[in-house]
């Protein structure tokens, strides 16, 4: 996972020497493909009852511009494939011992509102919902291998060039099985993330 962020931090430094987009080129794009990976170093007890985890996460998504309101506001349709997600957590049936859990899924349904400023930097917030599915039942042997996430997110973008900028920000994160198992412990990250969009 380290491996990979460094990646996406090189690439932008070499990508950044490039002139910044314009705000015309900015209005005009309607399609953004995006690669972008996560690190939660815990979790908290909010929806669910899991404490003390660490979460690692890697997707692929895309960007659709739905509406532009007034005062440079812009509502986008996002979507997310999710190769790679991995959980290491204090495992109830196991005497809490640390374990590693992994899955994949997607996140079909999300959408995400940006503010353009007279600012280097545009905020903006989404919200997405998706499915899991783990090696095992997660996180309990009650529980179930599919599980359902859905996520709240805040952050800030920044511009490289006419064709790239980056994504940076806060997600909270969560996971359970919505009831349909015998146990439904729950997990709820709180991801620091770096998003390389290109349209």
């Amino acid at each position: 996972m380290r491996t990979v962020l460094t990646t996406l931090l090189l690439f932008i430094v070499c990508t950044s020497s490039f002139p910044p987009a314009l705000c015309a080129q900015e209005k005009s794009t309607t399609y953004q493909f995006n690669f972008w990976g996560g690190y939660s170093f815990t979790s908290v007890k909010l929806l669910g009852k899991t404490k003390q985890a660490e979460t690692q996460i890697l997707a692929i998504g895309i960007q659709r511009k739905l509406k532009e309101y007034p005062n440079n506001r812009h509502l986008w349709y996002t979507a997310d494939v999710i190769p790679y997600l991995e959980f290491y957590y204090p495992k109830r049936d196991e005497s809490y011992r640390f374990v590693n859990r992994s899955g994949l899924g997607i996140s079909p349904v999300g959408f995400l509102i940006t503010q353009h400023l007279n600012i280097p930097l545009t905020p903006y917030l989404q919200s997405s919902g998706g499915i899991i599915y783990m090696e095992n039942n997660f996180p309990t042997d009650k529980s179930r291998r599919l599980n359902f996430t859905f996520d709240i997110t805040i952050g800030s973008i920044i511009s490289l060039n006419s064709f790239s900028k980056i994504y940076l920000g806060y997600k909270f994160h969560h996971i359970s099985n919505a009831e349909t198992g015998d146990e439904n412990p729950g997990l709820d990250s709180n991801f620091l993330f770096i998003n390389l969009s290109f349209h």
